[in-house]
């Protein structure tokens, strides 16, 4: 073998030995990573472990709200045509079915001490072998709150960013209708129908100021959320009244699509107007600057 020859397998031979030491240590650094991850998931304390659960409520004394899971979606109890944000009320139910502990305190007193004798809050669930599980919290400890596990009698302090989870204003947990992204670059045509009348706007600068109120639209006003057929009447909401906004655009993927909003009356301050998207129940106010900029265009004399 010449001096050549031998020089490149040495060469090769150690690129294979610093390949081999680089997998090994890359290895050796995902082991410990893992390692330490289940190191400090094991040290973390739980008030709560269920695997799932069915239901849940919670209450503030004052309040009480309170949700099941029917074929797999989250309905409100009180009402359950309202159409509720699965994502939010999910996100609560994973907060109280494994809720985590700051401490656990050791040789407790009095859980008049802790406020736990008259809570702040009282939350039930219910998993999916039916066991109903109650969790108490009552006084602020600094940062954190106390909290106890039915008649336990273990005492723990848990996070105070919990309470962000309950929610008791409505409007923070329904799924509202979704407004599509339109704008001037790819909103292609509107159509008004009024008293039976179509008008149609697809020359460019009519469709640049309709985009402005299209775009400008937000539906999270809601003042009735599964109106009756018999109920549009007082919004001017039923066919005989309402004006029909068709929207054609293209979408993300510049395919064609349509987005259609009913208008009705002005509510009593002559401020807002009563909308609805076309498939849905729920009616909301919107601005009347909003609904004109949607329905109308400046006229320009010639």
């Amino acid at each position: 073998m010449d001096r050549k020859k031998k020089k490149t397998i040495i060469l090769l031979a150690m690129i294979l030995l610093l390949v081999v030491a680089n997998g090994a240590a890359s290895a050796w650094n995902d082991k410990s990573e893992k390692k330490k991850e289940k190191e400090a998931e094991t040290s973390k304390i739980y008030l709560t472990d269920a695997s799932d659960i069915t239901a849940y409520s919670y209450s503030d004394g004052s309040q009480n709200m309170s949700f099941a899971k029917v074929d797999d979606t989250w309905e409100y109890d009180e009402d359950n045509e309202i159409p509720m944000n699965q994502d939010t009320v999910q996100s609560t139910a994973d907060a109280i079915r494994q809720m985590e502990a700051v401490r656990e305190l050791e040789n407790p007193d009095q859980l008049s001490d802790y406020g736990l004798d008259k809570p702040s809050y009282t939350i039930q669930f219910q998993d999916n072998d039916g066991v109903t599980t109650e969790i108490l919290i009552g006084n602020g400890a600094g940062e954190n709150y106390y909290a106890i596990v039915g008649d336990s009698g273990k005492v723990y302090t848990i996070s105070s960013d919990f309470q962000n989870y309950l929610q008791f204003d409505l409007t923070n947990l329904v799924q509202y209708d979704t407004v599509p992204s339109i704008g001037s670059g790819n909103l292609k045509s509107v159509t008004i129908t009024e008293n039976g009348t179509d008008t149609v706007y697809e020359e460019d600068d009519q469709v640049g100021e309709l985009a402005g109120g299209f775009g400008a639209l937000s539906l999270t006003d809601c003042v009735n959320y599964h109106a009756a057929a018999e109920e549009l009447a007082e919004y001017g909401l039923d066919e005989s009244q309402r004006i029909t906004a068709k929207a054609v655009y293209t979408d993300s993927s510049d395919k064609e699509q349509t987005f259609t909003v009913y208008l009705g009356k002005t509510d009593d301050a002559g401020e807002n107007r009563y909308v609805m998207v076309e498939g849905s129940d729920m009616v909301y106010r919107i601005s009347e600057t909003v609904a004109q900029n949607m329905i109308s265009i400046e006229e320009t004399g010639e």
